[in-house]
């Protein structure tokens, strides 16, 4: 069963992380939100300098395991990490969720391919932050459909044909790649076999710059401005056969739901930390603002949101650890996962909103902590999947189509 207590080790890296978020990560996100070019803010010396500290600490690495390199820290301590960076910013805890998606590959299939020994050396050793991957799977027109099975008439529009023993791809995949503008490693699902539907589906774990992929302009968001979402373009970009990672057929259906699976927990991780965030600003206002003649904490209003905020917070991270626990003993429970993510980054949304009510007019200042907050909090209701959709899916796999 799952133990709350955390370890002393593990109590080590939470506050290496808190302190680390909080002195570094948290006036760099704060920096690059206010940036008005995307592509400006990531490629200056915030984004630079940030990333090459985190790297040069091992954040990059943490959950890689130690013959590779790594850090070896089980995945519940990855979650805790998660949880704290996010407190500090949301849109940088997200960059260091997708980018050791491809050395987490290399990782466990090293020799299929001289590339990904290469590549998961290089990540490992990086102390500057220039190795990252990327998930390039959503389509202008694919999305919340990843999960219709057995439909021929629903599958991805960027294709895969076979030439000699090549693989030729050709399409696009939508500015919401997270990570896409960066990576210079993608894990890619594209079409190869339309009459199976999406389980047509092949998956490769590519260089992300082979001849013919070019990147669009970075996405300009409303919150997690952080993170750089970008299009992917493939124009005839021959692929060799040991870069595929899985053949279509039934195997995508277990790829895709084991990746959502964790996807959904991840997210409402983070938005356990943007609610936490905002919280905290809020307490801390609450105890020092004086309205009529005391301050405004003790007030009852103002109580009841702080302690309902409270209570949300260490109701949704509960239901959060389990599904972590579930993932890290290899029994992951997608409706459980959606279920977490749905509740807690609808809790985000609500508790920043009513943070933002604590801190009166100044919370709709830019220069209010939690205008910030619940701006990025909005995103964590539509990432990997409106919370709509998601919620849906998980309906079905409870109820049946």
């Amino acid at each position: 069963m799952v133990d709350f207590a955390l370890t002393e080790e593990v109590q080590k890296i939470r506050d290496m992380t808190r302190e680390f978020a909080r002195q570094e990560m948290r006036p760099a996100g704060i920096a690059l939100d206010r940036i008005q070019d995307p592509e400006e803010a990531y490629t200056g010396d915030t984004m630079r300098t940030l990333l090459g500290r985190a790297y040069d600490v091992g954040f990059h690495k943490m959950g890689l395991p130690k013959a590779a390199g790594g850090l070896g820290a089980p995945p519940m301590t990855g979650q805790i990490v998660q949880e704290e960076m996010a407190v500090a910013d949301a849109g940088l805890a997200s960059h260091f969720l997708v980018a050791p998606m491809i050395a987490g590959i290399a990782a466990a299939t090293p020799d299929k391919h001289p590339f990904y020994r290469q590549y998961l050396d290089k990540f490992v050793a990086d102390t500057k932050g220039v190795h990252s991957g990327a998930w390039a799977v959503t389509e202008p027109e694919h999305g919340s459909d990843l999960f219709q099975f057995g439909r021929p008439d629903i599958h991805m529009d960027t294709t895969a044909i076979k030439d000699g023993d090549d693989y030729v791809i050709n399409g696009h995949k939508s500015a919401f790649v997270s990570n896409g503008w960066m990576a210079d490693a993608i894990l890619l699902m594209v079409n190869f076999d339309p009459s199976q539907g999406m389980e047509g589906t092949i998956t490769f774990a590519i260089p992300g710059d082979l001849p013919g992929i070019t990147r669009g302009k970075p996405l300009n968001k409303l919150g997690l401005r952080g993170l750089n979402q970008s299009e992917i373009f493939f124009d005839n970009v021959r692929v060799p056969p040991e870069f595929m990672l899985m053949p279509p057929g039934p195997g995508y259906k277990f790829m895709i739901e084991r990746i959502v699976t964790g996807g959904n927990t991840a997210v409402g991780t983070l938005a356990v930390g943007v609610a936490r965030a905002a919280y905290e600003e809020a307490m801390t206002y609450a105890r020092q603002r004086v309205q009529g003649g005391k301050r405004i904490g003790e007030y009852e209003t103002i109580k009841l949101k702080l302690f309902d905020a409270y209570r949300q917070i260490e109701a949704a991270r509960a239901l959060l650890w389990k599904s972590g626990w579930l993932l890290s003993i290899e029994q992951p429970s997608l409706p459980l996962a959606m279920a977490a993510r749905t509740f807690a980054s609808d809790m985000a949304m609500k508790v920043t909103a009513e943070m933002v009510q604590v801190f009166g007019g100044y919370g709709i200042s830019k220069e209010s902590p939690v205008e910030k907050l619940y701006r990025d909090a909005k995103l964590l209701q539509i990432m990997d999947g409106t919370n709509e959709v998601v919620s849906l899916r998980a309906a079905t796999e409870l109820v049946g189509p």
